[in-house]
């Protein structure tokens, strides 16, 4: 059973792969489960030439990418370990509220977030993609560090408040360098939910300087010109990073949430 689900997962990247290195005008004719007659790796040159602005889009989407997970890591961390470790009047009640917001779709949000963003002058900037990683967070991983700093022993930040540390020193001196399978989990979340964003850089987004890599492959589908094996093609490159992260943190990925659950 486990293999069946493996190659249905796999079917359409292969298909994808497959049908980026064909000989242009090939089509869709062959079908997805034909492998093209001849390899045609020059299709990816060509599919960079022809996507206008590729490289300078790679650059924003990085750019994006870097600072969301920087943001997400500060933010989520320390909001983590305040509920985890310190104690205040309403701690549970306001964790409650915080997990609620997860219930909360973006496209209730949207329009109010849009009007906001618009009288403070921040719209086609990419402030309104990154403020919130900076000041909001997210939910879920405030819940995952929280999660994992709730494992961790009690006796290790009462040793550095023995020693004179207070909470920002245990935190980053302490309690931070022990969350590595976390930092490794949620990095991975972000980098993948910020690299394939298409709704927020849509709404936010006007200038084709400012574009991301997702506007740029839809601008690159609707033009009547590509083929669709150059499509293809664009669409591997784009989503190379990804698959390519993943396997190669998959270890951390999954050790960081089965940690994260192991106190309740």
């Amino acid at each position: 059973m486990i293999w069946l689900l493996i190659v249905l997962f796999l079917l359409p990247l292969v298909w994808m792969v497959a049908l980026s290195v064909q000989a242009q005008g090939a089509g869709l004719e062959a079908g997805m489960a034909s492998f093209p007659q001849g390899v045609h790796p020059e299709n990816y040159a060509a599919a960079v030439e022809q996507m206008e602005g590729f490289w300078h889009l790679v650059g924003n989407t990085t750019l994006l990418t870097v600072l969301s997970i920087g943001g997400q890591l500060f933010c989520c961390s320390l909001a983590g370990y305040a509920f985890a470790r310190m104690r205040f009047a309403g701690r549970d009640v306001l964790f409650m509220l915080v997990l609620g917001t997860m219930m909360l779709p973006p496209q209730v949000l949207a329009i109010p977030q849009f009007l906001l963003y618009r009288e403070l002058g921040l719209i086609d900037t990419f402030y309104p993609l990154l403020l919130p990683t900076l000041f909001g967070g997210a939910p879920f991983f405030i819940f995952l560090f929280r999660q994992y700093f709730l494992s961790l022993p009690a006796e290790l930040s009462e040793a550095a408040r023995v020693d004179g540390c207070g909470h920002f020193r245990t935190f980053f001196f302490v309690m931070l360098p022990l969350a590595r399978p976390v930092v490794g989990t949620v990095a991975i979340f972000t980098f993948l939910a910020t690299w394939n964003d298409f709704w927020s850089p849509l709404i936010y987004l006007n200038s084709p300087e400012n574009q991301t890599l997702t506007l740029g492959l839809a601008a690159f589908n609707q033009s009547y010109r590509v083929a669709v094996e150059l499509l293809m093609a664009a669409s591997s490159m784009i989503l190379a990073p990804c698959v390519l992260v993943y396997f190669l943190f998959q270890k951390v990925f999954i050790r960081g949430v089965r940690l994260s659950g192991a106190k309740g």
